[in-house]
């Protein structure tokens, strides 16, 4: 089994919340709906400790949000404005890009931190607050996100 690779850290207790304060901003409008964000389980306390690495790793993220038609140009305004926030005001953050899909209301944002730290500075500034407040009317239907964790890069 896989027990090994769920070993529960302060990092990745900072990324489960990370991921848990984005579903539920961006899920509000939802709530009517009954809708229960996915979890990870808790690590069993027989993990086994990672064998290199003290520190967390770095991670990214994978958003996909679905904009209600009419508000693509409102939508991209607010999250330029807040690249605008991240690039001055978050070190820790590598990338934060937005892609549009194929389908012309569905964006894909990719983000990338240098760790746990730079993570949790993120979902407390206020340019992301603000862009979540504004998000709540243009989203049609609850954001999917999806972390992941660096193992190898160039």
């Amino acid at each position: 089994m896989l027990r090994g690779r769920h070993r529960k850290s302060q990092g990745d207790s900072i990324v489960r919340t990370r991921l848990l304060l984005i579903s539920l901003a961006f899920a509000a409008p939802l709530c009517a709906q009954a809708q229960t964000p996915a979890t990870t389980p808790p690590a069993p306390a027989s993990a086994a400790a990672p064998t290199a690495n003290a520190g967390p790793a770095p991670t990214a993220f994978v958003v996909k949000i679905k904009i209600k038609p009419g508000q693509n140009e409102a939508f991209e305004k607010i999250f330029r404005e807040t690249q605008a926030g991240v690039r001055a005001n978050e070190p820790g953050n590598l990338y934060y890009d937005l892609y549009r899909d194929t389908d012309p209301q569905t964006y894909v944002v990719l983000e990338h931190y240098k760790d746990a730290a730079a993570v949790d500075a993120h979902g407390k500034s206020p340019h992301v607050q603000k862009m979540i407040a504004a998000l709540r009317e243009m989203l049609d239907g609850r954001p999917e996100a999806q972390r992941l964790v660096l193992v190898s890069a160039k």
